[in-house]
C-alpha cells in the first residue's frame, strides 16, 4: 500500500471517529431531537416532498436551496430518522477531509496536504455543522468534489469533464445560491487552463442542472432565485446593518419583514425581493461613507476568530463538547497563518488561481451580504491549504536558518494575528440569544418550568429584550398564571411599543380573560399596525373568538371569514365551521370542516365534527370513516368512542356498539379523556 493510499485511510478513519465521538456528546443534548430555525424548515421542506406537495404549497419557508432537503427526503425514505442523518453526514464530512488532501495534493508538496487533511480533520466547527441538519455539510462536500473536477479539467481536458463541472457547480448553486459567485471563477480558470474549447461544455452541464431550479423558483416566486436573497442583501446593507445576519429572530426580524407591507410592495416575494434590493442599493447610494465603514466591518468579520452564531447555537454545543478543547487550528489560528500563505504565494497566482478565487468568491459573497461563523465555513478548506502551506515553508525557513525570511513571516503572522483578534466586540455580534433559544425549545417541548428558568436566564444577560419579556408571557400563560403572563406582556410592549407578537398575545389573554373591550382594542389595533398575512390572519381569528365567546355568531363567522382570506388555515376553517354551528348552516360547516383536514390531515377535532354531522345526516359510511381518523389521532377521546358507538348501534352491529361504549365510559372514569 502506497503512503498516499495509508493517509488516505488514516485521515477518513480518524476524522469519522471524531465525528461519531461527537455525536455521542452531543446525542442527550437540547437540541439533538428537537430542531429550531433553519433546520426545521429544511426538515419540514423534505417532508412536504415525502408527501407529494413538494414546494409549491410551502412558498412560505422556501427560501432555501433545494438540493439539501432532497437529500433529507430520500433519507427519511430509506428509514433514517435524526440519528440516521446525523451518521450521513458524518461519512461526508469524513470524505471532505479526504478530498481536501486530494486538492493539495494537486497543488502542494508534502507535508502540506496530510497538514491540511489533519486540520480538517480536527477541525471542531466541521463536526459541529456534520452535526447540524444544515446544508452546510453538503455544501462543502460539492465544493470539494468541484474544485477537485476543474483541476482535473486542466490536467486532462475532455468535454466530459468540462460538463461534470458545469454540473457540480450547478448542485452547488441548488444548495447555497450565493455559490452562483464561482461562476466566472471556473470558467476564468477553464480559460486560463484549457482556452476556450471546453466553455461550451461546461455551460451546457451547469445550464442542464439549473434550469429545472430555475423554472421552479419562477413558478413559486417569481425570480430565478429564491426572493430571500434579497433580504439577505438588506440585512447586510441599511443602516442599522452591523455585518451580520443579526434580524433572524423576534422583533428585528418583524422590523425588516413588515418593511415592503407597509410600502406596498408586498404583492409577491418578487415584490418584496425587489424592494428589498432597491432599498439596499439606496443604502449604499445615499450613505457612502456609512456603507465603506460597514463593509470594513464586514472585511474584520470574516477574518476575525469570533464565531458568529446564526441558526446553530455554537457556544451551547462548545459547553456540551469535550471535543471543542481539542480544536487547536481553530479559525484564529487557521485564518492568520492562512493570509500570510495567501501573501506570501501571490507571485504563484497563476498556479494557485483556483484556489484563490474560491477564496475570494466567498469573502465578496460576505462583503455583499452578511458574515457569521457558518457562510463562512466554505471558505475554510481553501484557507486551511494556504494555512498549511504557510506552516511548511516558516519551517523549512527555520531549518534552513533563513533569518530575514523567518523574520519577515513572523511579523507577517503577528499583523495576521491581530486582525484576527481585534476589532470586533464578540458580544455586540452575536444577536443568537442562547438562553432564550433555549427557553423556546424548552417551550415547544411543554417543559414550562425549564423555559421559564432559560427565559429569566436570558433577562440576567439582557433586562430590556422585548422579546424575552413576550416569550415570558407566553410560558405563565402556559402555566396558567394570567396575571403574571400579562405583566410580563405589558413589558414587552413598553421596551418595544411596535412589538406586534407581545400585543397579540396581550389582547388574546384578555379576551380569555373576558376583559373584551381591552382585548378588542389591541386587537384592532395590531390589525391597523402590522399588514403582513400571518398577522391579519391571527388578528382577525382572534377577534372572532372574541365574537364569539360574546355570543354575536354573525359577526363571528364575518371575522373568521375575514382571517381565511389572509392566509388559509385549518384552524381558521374549524373555527368557521363553529361560526357555521352556532348560526345553524349545516352544509357550510360541512364544507369548512372538510377543508380544515385537507390542510390538516392530523386534525382530530375536525375529523369528530365531522362524524359527528355525518352521523346525523345518516351517512353513516361518511360518519364512520371520520370518526375512525379521529380516533386514529387521538385514541383516548371518549366522545368519538361514544359517538361510534351510536353508529355501531344505528347499523346493527351490538357487539362493536357495546365495546365502543365501555371503552367511553372507562375513559370518563378513569379521567383520561381530554
Amino acid at each position: 500500500m502506497s503512503i498516499n493510499s495509508r493517509h488516505v485511510i488514516a485521515l477518513f478513519l480518524l476524522a469519522l471517529i471524531l465525528r461519531l465521538a461527537y455525536l455521542v456528546e452531543i446525542r442527550d443534548t437540547l437540541y439533538f431531537h428537537t430542531l429550531i430555525l433553519d433546520a426545521w424548515e429544511y426538515d419540514h421542506l423534505a417532508q412536504a416532498l415525502l408527501e407529494g406537495e413538494g414546494w409549491f404549497s410551502t412558498p412560505r419557508i422556501y427560501v432555501h436551496g433545494p438540493l439539501y432537503p432532497v437529500l433529507l427526503a430520500l433519507l427519511k425514505l430509506s428509514g433514517a430518522g435524526l440519528g440516521g442523518v446525523r451518521l450521513f453526514q458524518a461519512v461526508l464530512g469524513a470524505f471532505s477531509c479526504v478530498l481536501l488532501y486530494a486538492i493539495a495534493r494537486r497543488f502542494f508538496p508534502a507535508p502540506t496536504p496530510l497538514l491540511a487533511g489533519l486540520m480538517a480533520v480536527g477541525y471542531w466547527p466541521f463536526m459541529l455543522y456534520n452535526g447540524e441538519l444544515l446544508a452546510t455539510t453538503l455544501t462543502i462536500f460539492i465544493e470539494l468534489l468541484l474544485l477537485l473536477q476543474l483541476v482535473r479539467c486542466a490536467d486532462r481536458p475532455s468535454y466530459w469533464s468540462a460538463a461534470g463541472a458545469g454540473a457540480l457547480l450547478g448542485l452547488l448553486v441548488e444548495t447555497r445560491s450565493n455559490t452562483l459567485l464561482l461562476v466566472p471563477v471556473a470558467l476564468w480558470w477553464l480559460c486560463l487552463r484549457t482556452r476556450t474549447r471546453l466553455l461550451i461544455p461546461f455551460c451546457l452541464g451547469l445550464c442542464a442542472v439549473l434550469t429545472p431550479f430555475i423554472v421552479h423558483n419562477y413558478l413559486v416566486q417569481g425570480t430565478p432565485l429564491p426572493f430571500q436573497g434579497a433580504w439577505s442583501f438588506y440585512m447586510g446593507n441599511n443602516p442599522a446593518a452591523d455585518g451580520t445576519p443579526y434580524a433572524r429572530q423576534g422583533i428585528d426580524w418583524q422590523r425588516l419583514e413588515i418593511l415592503p407591507y407597509q410600502a406596498d410592495m408586498a404583492t409577491s416575494p418578487a415584490d418584496r425581493g425587489r424592494f428589498y434590493t432597491a432599498e439596499g442599493l439606496g443604502f449604499m447610494v445615499e450613505q457612502p461613507l456609512s456603507y465603506l465603514h460597514l463593509l470594513y466591518r464586514k472585511f474584520r468579520l470574516f477574518w476575525h476568530a469570533f464565531e458568529v452564531p446564526v441558526s446553530v447555537d455554537i457556544h451551547f454545543y462548545e459547553a456540551h463538547s469535550h471535543l471543542s478543547y481539542l480544536n487547536v487550528f481553530g479559525f484564529g489560528v487557521v485564518a492568520p497563518l492562512a493570509l500570510v500563505g495567501l501573501v506570501w504565494n501571490w507571485h504563484r497566482w497563476r498556479q494557485y488561481g483556483l484556489l484563490y478565487g474560491f477564496g475570494l468568491s466567498y469573502l465578496v459573497s460576505g462583503l455583499l451580504f452578511t458574515v457569521c461563523a457558518r457562510y463562512r465555513l466554505p471558505a475554510v478548506p481553501l484557507l486551511m491549504l494556504f494555512a498549511a502551506e504557510a506552516v511548511r515553508q516558516g519551517t523549512l525557513s527555520l531549518k534552513g536558518h533563513q533569518w530575514r525570511h523567518s523574520a519577515a513571516l513572523a511579523l507577517a503572522l503577528g499583523a495576521a494575528f491581530a486582525l484576527g483578534h481585534t476589532g470586533i466586540n464578540p458580544a455586540q455580534v452575536d444577536h443568537l440569544r442562547s438562553a432564550w433559544l433555549q427557553g423556546q425549545v424548552h417551550m415547544r417541548n411543554q417543559a414550562y418550568d425549564r423555559a421559564e428558568a432559560a427565559y429569566l436566564q436570558a433577562l440576567q444577560d439582557d433586562a430590556e429584550d422585548a422579546d424575552v419579556y413576550n416569550s415570558l408571557g407566553a410560558v405563565y400563560e402556559a402555566q396558567g398564571r394570567p396575571r403574571e403572563a400579562e405583566t410580563a406582556y405589558r413589558q414587552a410592549l413598553a421596551l418595544a411599543s411596535d412589538h406586534t407578537r407581545a400585543r397579540l398575545n396581550l389582547g388574546n389573554l384578555l379576551r380569555r380573560e373576558q376583559r373584551f373591550a381591552e382585548a378588542k382594542s389591541l386587537l384592532l389595533a395590531v390589525l391597523a399596525s402590522d399588514p403582513r398575512p400571518t398577522i391579519q390572519y391571527e388578528g382577525y381569528y382572534y377577534l372572532g373568538y372574541l365574537h364569539l365567546d360574546q355570543r354575536d355568531y354573525l359577526l363571528a363567522y364575518d371575522f373568521f371569514a375575514t382571517a381565511l382570506k389572509s392566509q388559509q388555515r385549518a384552524k381558521g376553517f374549524y373555527a368557521l365551521a363553529n361560526a357555521c354551528h352556532h348560526l345553524g348552516r349545516q352544509d357550510e360547516q360541512i364544507r369548512h370542516l372538510r377543508w380544515a383536514v385537507s390542510l390538516d390531515s392530523e386534525f382530530a377535532a375536525a375529523y369528530r365534527n365531522l362524524g359527528v354531522l355525518y352521523l346525523q345526516r345518516g351517512e353513516y359510511a361518511l360518519a364512520e370513516e371520520a370518526l375512525r381518523r379521529a380516533l386514529r389521532l387521538e385514541p383516548d377521546v371518549a366522545i368519538a368512542h361514544y359517538n361510534l358507538g351510536v353508529l355501531y348501534m344505528r347499523t346493527e352491529r351490538r357487539e362493536l356498539a357495546q365495546t365502543a361504549f365501555e371503552t367511553a365510559e372507562r375513559l370518563r372514569r378513569t379521567k383520561t379523556s381530554p
